[in-house]
């Protein structure tokens, strides 16, 4: 696929993606579905961010990798589905006890940490994590750009955030507060247009 093509497909298979998390949100809103997070769901996001560029979309990773410019080592590809298990073990245990800032900031950091794919891992936490704030809250958020946007749009954050939390982890801490702080200055930010267009003629 020539690099225009598969650039073109990229930003088609976004919107796609995105489309997908708010239908799974929309979903998990109807009162007898309770909200639990399996491992399918996210094949699924990883599937429609990668569909028609990957080779296997929607697949775990059968082969170890490493990622440019980060000191993350990520665990081996025989570790994938025990980490990809545990992890939605984590959300779901935790779904009461923990605030939606936590459990979105949790989800973007961890699934980057796992790195369970070959390609699409970046896009397809950040569309979880928005998923599970958006469920959590008990509604589709409002407003534009959305968290994804915004972090697509400037990551910086969001690379320091990821760095903060894999430096934690080494020391055999659990801290995604970087995390959090960068999200509740998103959605502050996403919600702000909401507000600007109420006041707007």
């Amino acid at each position: 696929m020539a690099v225009e093509d598969a650039t073109q497909r990229e930003i088609e298979n976004g919107f796609r993606q995105f489309d997908l998390a708010v239908d799974i949100i929309k979903f998990y809103l109807e009162p007898e579905r309770p909200f639990a997070l399996r491992v399918p769901l996210i094949l699924d996001l990883q599937k429609a961010a990668v569909d028609g560029i990957e080779a296997d979309p929607g697949r775990l990773r059968r082969r170890d990798v490493g990622i440019s410019k980060s000191e993350h080592d990520p665990p081996p590809a025989h570790m994938v589905e025990a980490y990809m298990t545990e992890f939605c073990e984590f959300i779901n245990e935790n779904w009461h006890e923990r605030t939606a800032f936590f459990l979105s900031a949790y989800a973007m950091w961890r699934l980057n940490w796992i790195h369970p794919f070959s390609d699409g891992n970046g896009r397809t936490s950040r569309a979880l994590s928005y998923a599970l704030l958006s469920i959590k809250l008990g509604y589709v958020l409002p407003g534009s750009p959305t968290i994804p946007q915004q972090i697509e749009e400037n990551n910086a954050h969001y690379i320091k955030a990821l760095e903060m939390a894999d430096a934690a982890a080494r020391r055999g801490e659990e801290d995604v507060s970087e995390m959090e702080e960068m999200i509740r200055a998103m959605l502050a930010k996403q919600l702000l247009t909401v507000i600007d267009a109420a006041g707007a003629v």
